[in-house]
Formats: structure tokens, C-alpha cells, sequence
């Protein structure tokens, strides 16, 4: 086996970050066996691990050697990919702090802040204010599930820098929670530039650029996080939605196969992988959903932008229609059957709809009105599964992230709570919209 490349030994600073240490050199297994125990042990050591890309067959000649220490075997394990083991070792070692700070870190890495929460505040009230890097994850614990307000009473008792890159990721995550996305970008970025081998900053400052539609720093954010040891699940996953944006089927395949590689048992990296590679061999009639997209851009145009008479205005608008979606949806003797509505008025509309190649009735539900079938009927189209609309990838995947199992799931949302999640827009609420209505369905009003 080669020689490990060296690392610099800290001195026992509360630095996490590997570009402020001290002149002496260590290995890495040097490091890992003997390295002086402190919140940052585990930080200095990924790092070099990271830097060494260190092989499965490499850190498992390790293990026979660490012992028993739990916060050093845990680091191994984890390294190895072997998360839950590592998790299962750091709880039978209550009292021991470093093994409370990471089991806090890597239930937040996990998206398990809720699990976090209970373990870090049990330890940072038996240790305190002499484990500040502990109470700076339990500030975090406290923004992630939306206890603010501690967070912010906790946040004011800590003693580190106020340019520290810990700092400026809290403030950034409360930013962020109080929608202010500027700010929260500007201290990510800042926290990122800091200490750039911290996944977690450069997660949350790729998930800051994909909301503002900047996907090349989104990307590159993300591309950071797989030099991370564990690999960053999170980040990958997102990150592969991003490349097949771009077409890039074979990149994210690899993005989703990493991550199975990390875990197995990933439900929805494998949801992602089959997908993708369903993608990359479909045939995709680029035409052909241009014209899909015109067409539904051309139904959400409201009726006040084209000329009408203002008896037609005013019966159309009475009627509730305003789009030429809504339009389209009537027939000509619902038209007629309104009060003042003539032919004259008819004509208007009808003329309206041929210069944008529509017609009356061509959007009509299939006599399907939910309110309309019986109150078993109702039950069974509610009850059917959300895959029978068969969505596009990007959709479903809008479906998995809010856990909509069925119709009746999905008609309780609203077009808010669905174009409010990443990567889902206009077009794909459109879609939702279009698939619902052939079935009489509607997402629900708010």
C-alpha cells in the first residue's frame, strides 16, 4: 500500500477547516489513531480523506487498528459508507461529547434534524459553553425544524467570531427561513468560500442558486459536495435533476449511482436512476413538445388582452371564464343559453379562437364532474393511484417529494404548494392541470 500523503496536525484549534493548521505533518492513519480528540477531529479527517480519495480496501485496514474509541472507529465506518453503523456506535457512548457533536452533524447531513435535536440539546446542557461547535449544530438543529425563535436565543450565547464560517452559515439558515434569499446567499457563499470542504455549506448555497435559476453555480456548488467522504446523497440527487435539465442523462445517471453505491437501499435514488435511464433511451420528439408548450401558454392568455365588445366582456367575465382555457371549455349553447349573450357575441368569440387555432368545446371535460358521480364512483377515481395521469419525470418526481400517493391526495393541493417545489414549473403545473381535468379532476383552490 502506498504511503499516506500527510496531514497537518491542527495543534488542538477549534478550526474545522484544513487551511489554518500548525506546521507538523501526520499521516492519516496517524491521525485517526492518535489525533488529540476535540470537535474537529472528525472534520480534519474527512478532509484528508477526501484529499486522498482513499479506496474501500485502504480504510478498512484501519478498523483492526482504531479500537474501541468510538468517535474514532465511528469516523471509519462512516467513511466506509457504513452511516448507521457508525450512528449505532456513537449512541453507546452517552457521556463521551464528541461523540454526541457527531452524531448531531451527521443526522443533519442525513436530513434527520428532528433525530438531532433531542441528542444535541441532551448534550449541550450537560456540557455547555465549553462545546461551542455542539451548540452551533443545535442552533442548526433548531432553524431545521423551524424553532427559530431558540435558535436565534441560542445563536446569541455562542462565542465564536462573528466573520467565523459557522457564523455565517447559521445567519444564512435564518435567512433563509424568513425568506430573505439575498442574504442568505451572500452568507453562504461567504461561509462556502471560508471553508469549502464543508458539504453542508456548499449544499445549501447550490439549493440558493438552483431557486434563483442559476444552474451553473448550482452545479458547481454540487460538483463540490462529491468530493465529500461520505458522499453527500442530498446534493447528488440534486444535482442530477440538473443535468438531465440539460440533457446530461449519462452524468446524472452516474450523480444517482453514486449515491446507490454510498446506500443501497436509496429508494429514491433508484427511483432517479431508472428514470434516467428510461430518459436517455426514450425518443423525444423535440417538435412536438415545443408545441405542447405554445399551446399551453396560449390557454393561460386572459380574455381582457383581445378586443371584445363590452357586453361580451362583461358576460364572460360573469360566467367566470377568463383565459382561453376557460374558453375553450364551453360550448356554443352554453354560450347562447347566458343572459345577453346573442350570436353577435358568439361571432366574436368564435373569430377570437380561430386566429389562435381553438375551437369551442375542444377543452370540455368528458361529462366526468367529480360533484356529478356517485358517491362510490367518487371514492375509486379518488382512490386511484397518481400514476394512472402518467406524469413526466419531472412532475412525478413533485408527487414523491410531497408524498401524493393518489388522486385524492393530489386534488387537495394547490397550484402553490405545487410550483413552490424545486424544479417544477409553469409547464409541468400545466401538465398536472391538463391530466386532471381529463378526468374531471381540479387542484384545489388557495
Amino acid at each position: 500500500m502506498p504511503p499516506h500523503a500527510p496531514l497537518t496536525d491542527p495543534g488542538g484549534t477549534d478550526v474545522d477547516d484544513p487551511s489554518k493548521t500548525e506546521d507538523a505533518t501526520i499521516t492519516l492513519e496517524e491521525w485517526i489513531l492518535e489525533g488529540e480528540m476535540n470537535s474537529d477531529f472528525y472534520a480534519r479527517a474527512r478532509a484528508e480523506a477526501v484529499t486522498r480519495r482513499l479506496v474501500e480496501e485502504e480504510l478498512e485496514t484501519f478498523l483492526p487498528k482504531v479500537g474501541s474509541d468510538p468517535v474514532r472507529r465511528a469516523a471509519v465506518l462512516d467513511f466506509l459508507g457504513r452511516r448507521e453503523e457508525a450512528l449505532e456506535l456513537l449512541a453507546s457512548a452517552p457521556d463521551n461529547p464528541y461523540a454526541t457533536h457527531l452524531i448531531g452533524k451527521l443526522r443533519i447531513e442525513m436530513g434527520q434534524a428532528a433525530k438531532a435535536l433531542p441528542v444535541l440539546e441532551k448534550g449541550w446542557k450537560k456540557h455547555g459553553k465549553a462545546a461551542p461547535a455542539m451548540g452551533a449544530l443545535l442552533v442548526e438543529a433548531k432553524i431545521l425544524t423551524d424553532d427559530v425563535d431558540g435558535a436565534k436565543k441560542l445563536f446569541d450565547e455562542l462565542s465564536f467570531p462573528k466573520d467565523h464560517h459557522r457564523v455565517r452559515y447559521l445567519k444564512g439558515l435564518l435567512a433563509q427561513k424568513n425568506g430573505d434569499y439575498a442574504e442568505a446567499l451572500e452568507h453562504f457563499s461567504t461561509a462556502a468560500q471560508a471553508y469549502p470542504g464543508e458539504p453542508r455549506y456548499q449544499f445549501r448555497l447550490g439549493y440558493l442558486h438552483s431557486l434563483h435559476g442559476n444552474e451553473g453555480a448550482a452545479i458547481e456548488a454540487y460538483e463540490n459536495c462529491q468530493k465529500s467522504a461520505p458522499l453527500y446523497a442530498h446534493a447528488m440527487l440534486n444535482l442530477g435533476v440538473l443535468y438531465e435539465d440539460m440533457d446530461r442523462f449519462e452524468d446524472a445517471i452516474t450523480c444517482y449511482r453514486m449515491v446507490l453505491q454510498s446506500n443501497p437501499e436509496h429508494e429514491r435514488a433508484k427511483l432517479y436512476l431508472a428514470d434516467a435511464r428510461a430518459s436517455l433511451q426514450m425518443y423525444y420528439d423535440r417538435d412536438k413538445e415545443k408545441e405542447n408548450v405554445r399551446r399551453q401558454a396560449l390557454l393561460q392568455i386572459p380574455i381582457t388582452d383581445f378586443e371584445l365588445s363590452v357586453r361580451s366582456r362583461n358576460c364572460l367575465a360573469k360566467m367566470n371564464i377568463h383565459t382561453l382555457g376557460d374558453l375553450i371549455q364551453k360550448s356554443e349553447a352554453e354560450l347562447l343559453s347566458y343572459k345577453n349573450f346573442g350570436e353577435t357575441s358568439l361571432a366574436e368569440i368564435k373569430r377570437i379562437l380561430t386566429q389562435k387555432n381553438f375551437r369551442l368545446g375542444e377543452g370540455r371535460r368528458d361529462d366526468l364532474s367529480l360533484s356529478a358521480l356517485p358517491d362510490g364512483e367518487q371514492a375509486r377515481l379518488l382512490a386511484e393511484p397518481v400514476s394512472v395521469l402518467e406524469l413526466s419525470s419531472r412532475s412525478q418526481r413533485c408527487m414523491d417529494r410531497l408524498g401524493i400517493e393518489t388522486l385524492g391526495d393530489l386534488v387537495q393541493r394547490t397550484e402553490l404548494e405545487l410550483i413552490n417545489q424545486k424544479n417544477f414549473g409553469v409547464t409541468s403545473l400545466n401538465e398536472v392541470k391538463r391530466k386532471l381535468n381529463e378526468r374531471g379532476l381540479t387542484l384545489a383552490s388557495g
